[in-house]
C-alpha cells in the first residue's frame, strides 16, 4: 500500500461522522467525505484484489513444479516456471478500476472498524498462507534423479549376475568347439603324417635301388651295366656319368672283376624332403669277384645320394661318396 493510502487511512480512523462535530457544517462536506471514503474503501479492495491474484498465481507456480518434477525431467521446471512467472506478472497487472465495486455504501452504514478492517491489504497479504510445497518438491525432484540411477544399477545387476543355464550353455559350447577344434588337427596332423612317411618311403626305395644299380657291375656285360646306371641317373649327375661312360665301360671290362652291391641302412633326411626331391643317406657294401673266382673283401661306402623326380620317376641327381 502506498504512503498517501495509509495516511487517508489514518485520516479515517481520526475523524469520526458525528452530527456535534464543528468541522463538518454542510451536506456538501458529508458528500465530499463520503466520496473520499469509497475511493478509499475501492483503492483498498483492488490492492486485496491483486493481493489474492498473487498468492493464486504463487500456489499455480508451486503445484506446476510439483506436477512437472513428477512427469518431466529436472531441466524442463524453468520453462514452466517462465511461463507460472508471466501469468503473475499479468495478475500484476490488475488495476483498481477493474475490481472497484458498483455499489456505493452510505457512510453512515460504515463503521471506522469496518473501514480499518477494509483498509488493511498488509494484513490480508499477510494473513494469506502461502502452502509449503518445498518438501514435496524436493523429494519430487529426488525422485526424478534416483530414477535413471536405478534403473541404470537394475540393468547391471542383470548383466553381472547371468543365469545358471547360460552359463552351463556357454561352457557346453566351448568345450564341443575346443573338442572340433581338436579332432580336426589331429585328423590333419595324422594325414600329414601318412603323407610324408609314404613320400620318404618312396624316396628311401629309389635311393636304395639306384646304390645299388651303381655298386653292381660284371665285366661281361659292361655296357649293360653302364645303361643301368644312366636310366636311374638324371640332372648333373647323369649328363657327367654320360660323358664318361665310355672309359667307364673299358675299365670294368679290362678289370675283370664282378662287383654285387647292396645297401645295409639308409635315412631320408625330412629337412630337405620335398614333394619332388630329397636327400638320402645310404650305407651299402659290396663284394668283389675277379675273374679266377676269387673274393676279395667287402668293400663299404657311405653315400649321400639326391633323389629327385624325373617324368614321374625318382632318379639320382647326385652322388657323393664320404671318406
Amino acid at each position: 500500500m502506498s504512503g498517501g493510502a495509509r495516511q487517508n487511512v489514518a485520516d479515517t480512523k481520526l475523524v469520526p461522522v458525528s452530527e456535534n462535530d464543528d468541522t463538518i457544517q454542510t451536506a456538501a462536506e458529508m458528500r465530499s467525505l463520503a466520496d473520499q471514503a469509497e475511493a478509499e474503501a475501492a483503492e483498498a479492495e483492488a490492492l486485496a484484489a491483486a493481493a489474492r491474484a498473487r498468492a493464486r498465481a504463487i500456489q499455480l507456480r508451486r503445484d506446476a513444479e510439483v506436477a512437472e518434477a513428477k512427469a518431466q525431467p529436472v531441466t524442463e521446471l524453468v520453462v514452466q516456471e517462465a511461463v507460472v512467472e508471466e501469468a503473475a506478472a499479468k495478475a500484476d497487472e490488475v488495476t483498481p478500476a477493474d475490481s472497484v465495486p458498483t455499489e456505493v455504501q452510505d457512510i453512515s452504514e460504515t463503521s471506522p472498524e469496518d473501514v480499518e478492517t477494509e483498509a488493511s491489504p498488509d494484513e490480508a497479504i499477510e494473513g494469506t498462507a502461502e502452502p509449503d510445497t518445498s518438501d514435496a518438491e524436493a523429494s519430487a525432484i529426488d525422485d526424478a534423479e534416483d530414477k535413471p540411477e536405478r534403473s541404470r544399477l537394475r540393468w547391471l545387476g542383470r548383466l553381472r549376475r547371468p543365469r545358471w543355464s547360460t552359463v552351463a550353455a556357454a561352457v557346453a559350447i566351448v568345450v564341443i568347439l575346443a573338442a572340433l577344434a581338436g579332432s580336426v588337427y589331429m585328423v590333419l596332423d595324422h594325414r600329414h603324417a601318412t603323407e610324408q612317411r609314404r613320400r620318404a618311403a618312396e624316396f628311401s626305395a629309389a635311393a636304395r635301388q639306384g646304390v645299388v644299380t651303381l655298386t653292381s657291375l660284371d665285366f661281361d656285360h659292361a655296357k649293360e651295366g653302364v645303361q643301368n646306371i644312366i636310366d636311374v641317373s638324371t640332372g648333373s649327375f647323369k649328363d657327367d656319368f654320360v660323358k664318361m661312360a665310355d672309359d667307364f665301360t673299358k675299365v670294368v671290362q679290362e678289370s675283370k672283376v664282378i662287383s654285387q652291391g647292396s645297401v645295409q641302412a639308409d635315412a631320408v633326411d625330412l629337412n630337405t624332403m620335398t614333394d619332388n626331391s630329397a636327400v638320402v643317406l645310404v650305407a651299402s657294401t659290396s663284394e668283389v669277384t675277379n675273374a679266377a673266382g676269387a673274393k676279395q673283401d667287402p668293400r663299404k661306402y657311405r653315400l649321400i645320394v639326391t633323389v629327385a623326380r624325373d617324368g614321374g620317376r625318382l632318379k639320382l641327381s647326385k652322388v657323393e661318396f664320404l671318406p
